[in-house]
C-alpha cells in the first residue's frame, strides 16, 4: 500500500493548468539543482541557473495561459477597466482568448459600462458582444496591428451638462484618438444618443460599417442616420481597403454629412493611419443659413441666406484650418481664411473674411428685411433670436471686409470691422460703413456673460449727404447731415434690445437748403404752401439749422428737441416714438417768419406705426380755428379771414446754440 496521497483531480482547466505549472517549476527546479550543485560555482553556471529559471516561469506561465479558463479572469478584467474609467464595468458573458496563433483573437460578451452617478439612466454604453484580433510579432515590437475589430448591436449614449461634464472621458484630450491599424473594422446594428446642453442639442441614430467587395475592389463604408434636434440626420464615410492600410501612407476617404437642410462633403486623406488628430480634406459647406452649422461644429455663426463655400480643411492635433476658402452667401462672394485652436477650454477662431460686394439682404432677417410673421404683423424691427448663449461657448480674432455695398435703402460703399470675442463679450470695434459721401462709425458690444445679455451701440455720422436718403430730382433738402447715438438695451434679439433701450441719440444738419413748399406746409400755409406745391415749383429756400435730440428711456425715445428752421419758416416739435410697440406720435408746428394770408393754425401730426406712419392735422386747432372764424363772419363778414392770418413775428432759431449743444452731445458737428 503506497504512502503518497492520491493526486488530486482538478475540476477546471484553471485547476489543471495550475497543477502543470506547480509540476513544470518543480521539475525545472530539480533541473536547476542537479544542475548548479554538480560542482564548484562558474560564471557559465550561474548564467545556465538564471537562464533555467526564466525557461521555467516561461513555461509556467504559458502552460497556466493555455489551461486557463479566461471567464475566471472577467472580474479583474472589469474592476481594472472601472477603475481607469471611473465608473463600474461588468461582463456578464463570456471571455474567449486565443493566443497561441499568429494573430491573437479576443471576444467578450454582455459589456456594461455605467453612467456616472449625476447622469440619468443606468449605461454608459451597452454592448452584446466586441471581438477583436492582433498581429503578436509587430506587437513584440511595439507596433500594433488590429486585423479586426467587430462590434455587435452597441448601445452607446453620451451626455454633457450645461457646466462641461461628460459622462465619457474619451482619451487623447483635443489632439484626435490615434488608433492602430484596423484591417477590418465591423459594426453591427449600433445605436448612439447624444444629448448635450451646452450646446443644446439632441441626436439620436444607428451607425453600422461593412466592406463591400466589388469589382473594384473591397471598399470600407461607414454609415449612420438618426435625427438632430428633430431635424433629419445623415452620414456616409467611405474609404479604400483596409487591408492594404499602411501607417506610412496617407489614407484616402470621403464623407457626406447631411443635417436639415445643411450638407457637407469631404475628400481628403488621414496622414497616418489612424491618428484622427491629422488629416486634410477639400470640403464642401452649403445650406440654407450659416447659423445651422453651429449643430455641427460648435461654433456662434451669424444668420445668413444660402450659401455655398469650398475650402481646405486640415486638422493638426489641438488646430483646425479652414483655408483658401471662396464662395457665395445669397448674391454676395465670400473668401478668406479661418483657423480654430481647440487646447483651451473654449475654441478659439482667428482669421479673416473679405466680399467684393456685400449685399445687405444676404445677413437674413437681421439686416436684410423681414420675416413673412414679421411683414403680416407690420413690425419694422426683427423679432429673430440672437442666441447669445452660443458667445459663451468659444473666443474669436477675426476680421472681416467688404469693398462694396449693395443695398435697396442705403447708399454705402464699403464696411470693415475687426470682430473679437472673449469671455462671452463681443466686441465689433471699429464698425466703419463707409457711403458715397461720409461715414457711419462706432462699436457694438454684446455682453453674453450675464444672464440676460447686455448690448451698447455707440455711433457717429459724420460728412453724409442729406440728399443721398431722400427721392426726388432736385431733392426736398440738401446739406450735411451728422449723428451720434450711444443707446444701450438687453435682450436676445434686436427688438427686444430696442424694447429696452436707454441713452441718447441727436440727429443735425448744420445748414443746407429745403423745398419751399414743404416749408410752406409745416406751417400750413394754405395759399403760398399748396400754390407752390400744384405749380410744381421746385425752388428752395436756405435751411438754417436742424436738430433731432432724443432722451431714451425703456424703448422710449422722447423728443428733447426738435427744430427746424427755415428762412420763412422756424419748425418746432414734441413728441415720442416707442420701440417697444414700434408706434410714433410727434406734433409738429411751423411758425412763419414773414406775412401769410391762409394760414391754418394746428400741429401737423406724425403718428401711427413706425414702419408706415400717418401724416395728418390735428383737428381740434383746426376746428376752433374755424369756428372762430364763422363767429367772426357772423358778426362782419370781412372778419371772417382775421383767424388766417399770420403776422409773421417768429424769429430765427438760435442755431449756433443748438449746434454747439450737439456737439456736447458727441454729434460731430464742425465748429465754423
Amino acid at each position: 500500500m503506497s504512502l503518497v496521497p492520491p493526486h488530486p483531480t482538478p475540476e477546471s482547466r484553471a485547476q489543471r493548468a495550475l497543477f502543470h505549472a506547480r509540476d513544470g517549476v518543480k521539475a525545472a527546479g530539480r533541473w536547476i539543482q542537479a544542475s548548479v550543485f554538480a560542482g564548484a560555482w562558474t560564471w557559465m553556471r550561474i548564467l545556465k541557473w538564471v537562464a533555467g529559471v526564466i525557461l521555467a516561469l516561461l513555461a509556467a506561465a504559458l502552460l497556466w495561459l493555455y489551461f486557463l479558463d479566461w471567464n475566471t479572469m472577467r472580474g479583474p478584467l472589469a474592476r481594472y477597466a472601472s477603475s481607469r474609467l471611473g465608473r463600474p464595468v461588468s461582463i456578464a458573458g463570456d471571455l474567449r482568448v486565443d493566443l497561441f496563433r499568429l494573430e491573437p483573437h479576443v471576444s467578450v460578451s454582455g459589456v456594461k459600462v455605467a453612467n456616472p452617478a449625476w447622469a440619468q439612466g443606468a449605461q454608459a454604453a451597452e454592448i452584446p458582444h466586441l471581438a477583436f484580433s492582433f498581429r503578436l510579432f509587430p506587437l513584440l515590437f511595439g507596433d500594433a496591428i488590429l486585423p479586426l475589430v467587430r462590434f455587435d448591436r452597441p448601445n452607446i449614449v453620451v451626455l454633457r451638462r450645461a457646466d462641461g461634464t461628460t459622462n465619457w472621458d474619451f482619451g487623447g484630450g483635443n489632439t484626435g484618438w490615434n488608433l492602430p491599424p484596423i484591417q477590418r473594422f465591423l459594426v453591427r446594428d449600433g445605436r448612439i444618443r447624444v444629448e448635450d446642453r451646452v450646446r443644446n442639442l439632441i441626436f439620436t441614430g444607428t451607425v453600422s460599417s461593412e466592406e463591400d467587395a466589388g469589382a473594384g475592389g473591397s471598399a470600407f463604408q461607414l454609415t449612420g442616420d438618426g435625427t438632430l434636434n428633430a431635424n433629419t440626420f445623415t452620414a456616409a464615410l467611405r474609404g479604400g481597403p483596409l487591408i492594404h492600410v499602411d501607417e506610412s501612407k496617407p489614407y484616402a476617404f470621403t464623407a457626406e454629412i447631411g443635417f436639415g437642410t445643411t450638407h457637407v462633403t469631404v475628400d481628403g486623406a488621414i496622414d497616418h493611419p489612424f491618428h484622427l488628430g491629422q488629416f486634410h480634406a477639400a470640403t464642401i459647406l452649403s445650406g440654407a443659413n450659416l447659423s445651422d452649422l453651429y449643430y455641427l461644429t460648435g461654433l456662434a455663426m451669424p444668420h445668413t441666406a444660402p450659401y455655398r463655400i469650398r475650402g481646405t480643411l486640415t486638422r493638426d492635433g489641438t488646430l483646425y484650418r479652414y483655408e483658401n476658402f471662396s464662395g457665395r452667401v445669397g448674391t454676395s462672394d465670400l473668401a478668406g481664411n479661418l483657423s480654430v485652436e481647440t487646447a483651451g477650454a473654449k475654441p478659439l477662431i482667428t482669421g479673416a473674411l473679405s466680399s467684393k460686394v456685400l449685399d445687405f439682404k444676404d445677413l437674413g432677417e437681421l439686416f436684410g428685411g423681414k420675416s413673412q410673421a414679421a411683414a403680416a404683423s407690420g413690425r419694422l424691427l426683427p423679432d429673430i433670436p440672437l442666441h447669445v448663449e452660443r458667445l459663451r461657448q468659444m473666443d474669436a480674432d477675426v476680421d472681416y471686409s467688404a469693398a462694396a455695398i449693395h443695398s435697396r435703402d442705403f447708399p454705402l460703399r464699403g464696411v470693415r470691422t475687426h470682430i473679437a470675442l472673449k469671455n462671452a463679450v463681443l466686441l465689433l470695434k471699429p464698425l466703419a460703413f463707409q457711403f458715397a459721401y461720409g461715414r457711419l462709425s462706432g462699436q457694438l458690444k454684446i455682453d453674453a456673460s450675464r444672464a440676460v445679455a447686455a448690448t451698447d451701440v455707440d455711433a457717429r455720422i459724420s460728412d453724409l449727404r442729406a440728399e443721398e436718403f431722400v427721392a426726388g430730382r432736385p431733392p426736398p433738402i440738401e446739406g450735411l447731415f451728422e449723428a451720434r447715438a450711444v443707446l444701450h438695451g438687453s435682450g436676445s434679439s434686436v427688438r427686444n434690445v430696442a424694447a429696452t433701450a436707454t441713452g441718447r441719440a441727436v440727429f443735425v444738419v448744420p445748414h443746407g437748403k429745403f423745398r419751399e413748399a414743404f416749408a410752406e406746409l409745416t406751417g400750413i400755409d394754405l395759399i403760398n404752401g399748396l400754390g407752390l406745391l400744384l405749380s410744381n415749383d421746385k425752388s428752395d429756400v436756405g435751411l438754417r439749422c436742424a436738430v433731432a435730440d432724443f432722451d431714451a428711456s425703456n424703448g422710449v425715445l422722447h423728443a428733447r428737441r426738435l427744430v427746424f428752421d427755415t428762412d420763412p419758416v422756424r419748425v418746432e416739435g414734441k413728441g415720442a416714438i416707442d420701440l417697444n410697440t414700434e408706434t410714433l406720435r410727434l406734433e409738429i408746428v411751423g411758425k412763419p417768419k414773414e406775412f401769410r394770408i391762409g394760414r391754418l393754425h394746428a400741429p401737423i401730426l406724425v403718428s401711427g406705426n413706425l414702419a408706415h406712419p400717418a401724416i395728418g392735422v390735428k383737428a381740434q386747432n383746426a376746428i376752433l380755428q374755424g369756428s372762430l372764424a364763422a363767429a367772426l363772419g357772423f358778426v362782419f363778414p370781412p372778419a371772417a379771414i382775421l383767424p388766417f392770418i399770420d403776422l409773421g413775428l417768429e424769429k430765427d432759431a438760435n442755431c449756433a446754440g443748438l449746434l454747439t449743444q450737439a456737439r456736447r452731445q458727441g454729434a460731430p458737428v464742425k465748429k465754423k
